[in-house]
C-alpha cells in the first residue's frame, strides 16, 4: 500500500492520499500563470499515478489569473485528472468555482462541494 505523500510547494500543499486521490489545498494567493505551471510540473513530477482524482481546496482569498484558469481546464492537466471535486464553505469561491466550471468546461467530470465527505465519496467512483 501506497503511504501518505505530502509536498509543501510555495503556495499550495499537495497530499497523494493512500486512497489513490490527490488533494490539493491552495493557500490565500492569486496565482499568475508561471505559478500554475509550476505547480503543475510539481504534481505531476511526485504524483505517483498517471491519472487520478483530484481533490481541491483553498483558503478563503484563493484566485488565479484568466490563463491560469484556461491552462488549468487544457487537456494537457485534464487529461491525469479522472475527476475533479472543488471543496468549500465560502459562497464567493462556490461563485468562483462555478464560473470556473461553466466557462472553462474542463473535459472531466467537475463539481463543487460544500461538504467534504460526498467530494471525497464522488471521487472514488473515479480512482
Amino acid at each position: 500500500m501506497l503511504k501518505e505523500i505530502i509536498i509543501e510547494s510555495n503556495f499550495a500543499t499537495i497530499t497523494y492520499r493512500t486512497d489513490g486521490i490527490i488533494h490539493i489545498h491552495y493557500s490565500d494567493h492569486s496565482f499568475t500563470l508561471d505559478e500554475t505551471k509550476a505547480l503543475f510540473l510539481t504534481i505531476r513530477k511526485n504524483s505517483p499515478w498517471e491519472v487520478s482524482p483530484f481533490y481541491i481546496t483553498g483558503d478563503s482569498f484563493t484566485s488565479q489569473d484568466d490563463e491560469s484558469k484556461k491552462f488549468n481546464g487544457s487537456t494537457e492537466v485534464t487529461k491525469h485528472c479522472s475527476a475533479i471535486a472543488i471543496f468549500s464553505k465560502s459562497l464567493g469561491q462556490k461563485i468562483l468555482a462555478n464560473f470556473y466550471i461553466k466557462t472553462i468546461k474542463p473535459n472531466t467530470p467537475t463539481k463543487f462541494f460544500t461538504d467534504e465527505e460526498s467530494a471525497i465519496n464522488w471521487l472514488k467512483e473515479f480512482l
